[in-house]
């Protein structure tokens, strides 16, 4: 299931497949964090709430001045005259600058049923103007290593059940990466068709992202490492959050966001 998902009005679901290769697809999961804490807009300046008709459904990150990163599963099909991007604000609800969206681009391999390379860049309709709350990340060159400390963050459910909604001010919890080959491995439940050569896994007991967080930066040493993508429920043992590999796809990122 997609723990990351929330595009549209209904929470998205994510084709999984059993290990066994049956055609029994369990239910996606939207991400959101799990076990965090508050975290104020000016510790993290670039993260945003992606909105569809005036309501929060993934996170992203600010590239430049109106470049936006975020998951392709959070803008596939999605009318842009339907969107816009909550900058500046610890609520995803109020605050902050509400910008209107121009144009978005989705990686060519995006996979809507397994989501490979699930990754989109967002260009705003108008610049923004940085502030102590409001600034552009840099992007990771090296994939994490695995045991690198690294933090999420998002406006995610705060449980797999979701009974409270999305949380209401800016979450962020601490993960430590889990190597991409031993993620897909027998050591966990979702095996090597399903961890993609794009992606890297992170989990901590009792804490993960999950639903409302897909698209949302992962951070390690104060730059973009990943990318919220998907997992099966939230904060489950053996399941770690999987992410879009930044450092992987930095030359598309770069390229695409000066042809968008």
């Amino acid at each position: 299931m997609a723990r990351h998902f929330m595009l549209t009005s209904v929470a998205l679901l994510l084709i999984f497949f059993s290990s066994g290769g049956s055609a029994n697809p369990p239910s996606v999961r939207n991400e959101r964090i799990v076990g965090g804490n508050e975290l104020s807009i000016y510790n993290a300046p670039w993260q945003v709430s992606i909105q569809v008709s005036a309501r929060h459904v993934c996170g992203g990150a600010i590239y430049s001045k109106d470049i936006i990163i975020t998951a392709a599963h959070c803008v596939d099909s999605t009318s842009v005259t339907l969107m816009k991007v909550r900058v500046g604000a610890n609520h995803h609800n109020s605050g902050g600058s509400l910008i209107p969206v121009a144009s978005y681009t989705i990686h060519e391999q995006y996979n809507q049923k397994l989501k490979y390379y699930d990754i989109a860049l967002v260009r705003l309709a108008t610049q923004l103007t940085y502030s102590i709350s409001v600034k552009a990340i840099g992007l990771a060159s090296v994939s994490p290593k695995a045991g690198s400390d690294v933090s999420v963050s998002g406006w995610g459910f705060t449980e797999e059940n979701g009974a409270t909604g999305f949380a209401n001010s800016l979450q962020v919890v601490q993960l430590q990466i889990i190597e991409r080959n031993e993620c897909a491995s027998a050591k966990y439940g979702y095996g090597w068709d399903f961890v993609g050569e794009e992606m890297i896994c992170a989990a901590a007991d009792n804490k993960d992202s999950c639903t409302g967080d897909s698209g949302g930066p992962l951070v390690s040493d104060r730059l973009l490492a990943g990318i919220v993508a998907w997992g099966f429920g939230c904060a489950r043992a053996n399941y770690p959050g999987v992410y879009v590999d930044v450092a992987m796809l930095r030359t598309w990122i770069i390229n695409s966001a000066n042809s968008l």
